[in-house]
């Protein structure tokens, strides 16, 4: 399953037909890979009654305040943007563009939708940086709002960093 989680046509080419001459198609495969697999390893625990809903998008201007860095697996810069609580660690990455993609639990599939439906749902919200195809690393920013499926007590705020190490790209950090 987890290895056909980016070979769904339906919106396999919804989001890879967005990425620029810049952008590298094989960080955007492992890294929805590597998110799509923790999302579903989290709807398996929290099993919700409410639609779950993935925002996959691109961000092309993060915030990077007096040098931040997340230390994780030798250092990855902050990932964080100029949303929602402003200009400071906390803010949410804005989106270039996204990508939105519903769960089929029936069919244990993702189908890509216009808009929300509904009042209450889980969103897992993920931000990839732009201009892949010029750095050797990427950090990315993703929340669950309004609360992880499984803790509806917390926001879950989560970072991925990414490297590409002889020529192949890696997950080498999470939080």
């Amino acid at each position: 399953m987890q290895n056909e989680l980016l070979t769904e046509p339906q919106y396999q080419d919804s989001i890879l037909s967005h990425l620029s001459i810049d952008d590298d198609k094989e960080f955007w495969s492992t890294a929805l890979i590597a998110l799509l697999k923790d999302v579903e390893a989290e709807l398996e625990e929290a099993r919700p009654k409410t639609p779950v809903y993935v925002q996959i998008g691109a961000c092309s201007h993060w915030l990077r305040p007096h040098q931040t860095r997340w230390t994780a697996a030798g250092g990855f810069a902050w990932p964080s943007g100029y949303g929602a609580s402003g200009y400071s660690r906390l803010g949410v990455p804005e989106f270039d563009w996204f990508v939105l993609l519903r769960r089929d639990f029936a069919n244990q599939s993702w189908h890509p939708v216009e808009k929300f439906a509904g009042k209450r749902h889980s969103v897992f919200r993920a931000a990839l940086p732009t201009r892949t195809k010029r750095h050797p690393q990427a950090a990315i920013h993703t929340v669950w709002l309004p609360s992880r499926p499984s803790s509806r007590k917390q926001k879950a705020t989560w970072f991925y960093g990414f490297r590409k190490i002889e020529g192949i790209w890696q997950c080498v950090a999470s939080n």
